[in-house]
């Protein structure tokens, strides 16, 4: 029988992942095996530990050994009686300041509401005082502005008048004119016209 090459390729390939298989296997076994041999150093050490507390109570009595923790005992005790009444302490501490604290709140709201500033009367009192002041000053400016259109309008006047005037005055100059024109008709070709 003859194996083609194909074959031979499926069959190196199924080895090579047959054997990262086993290889990954391995892995696993060598670390529980490492898990359990720390798991038995830590049991080891336990033992060791409670034969050495085992020899060394050995040295002392058994009655003192009870009586060692008889006398811690009756200390947790004492010392949870006293966390129990420290407890209670507390407690009637916070209540106290609770209730402190609820009588401080209704003072200050009596306190802010017996003197209580309308503000809506200062904040109006504040821009009536502003208008008024506003008012004034327009009234102020009306006035210079009156002032200042009467001075022009009198200008005005005065200007029409003195052209009126002027006008008034070169219409009798021009009759003066026109008359000595007549009786003089040498001294009006001398003299030109203005």
């Amino acid at each position: 029988m003859s194996l083609t090459v194909q074959q031979i390729v499926m069959d190196a390939k199924n080895l090579a992942n047959k054997l990262k298989d086993s290889n990954n296997a391995a892995d696993a076994l060598l670390s529980q095996g490492q898990t359990v041999h720390r798991q038995i150093d830590t049991m080891k050490q336990y033992a060791d530990e409670v034969n050495d507390l085992n020899e060394m109570a050995k040295h002392r009595p058994h009655a003192a050994l009870v009586a060692g923790i008889q006398q811690e005992n009756r200390h947790l005790r004492d010392l949870q009686q006293e966390n129990r009444e420290l407890r209670a302490a507390l407690e009637e501490q916070q209540n106290a300041l609770e209730l402190i604290m609820s009588k401080y709140r209704q003072q200050i709201t009596k306190l802010a509401h017996s003197s209580q500033i309308d503000l809506t009367k200062l904040y109006n009192k504040k821009y009536t005082e502003i208008i008024i002041d506003q008012a004034i000053k327009i009234s102020e400016m009306t006035h210079i502005m009156g002032k200042a259109v009467q001075a022009d309008e009198d200008n005005i006047l005065k200007t029409e008048e003195e052209l009126h005037q002027l006008a008034t005055e070169n219409k009798g100059l021009r009759e003066l004119l026109a008359i000595s024109s007549k009786h003089d008709p040498i001294s009006l070709v001398n003299e030109p016209y203005t």
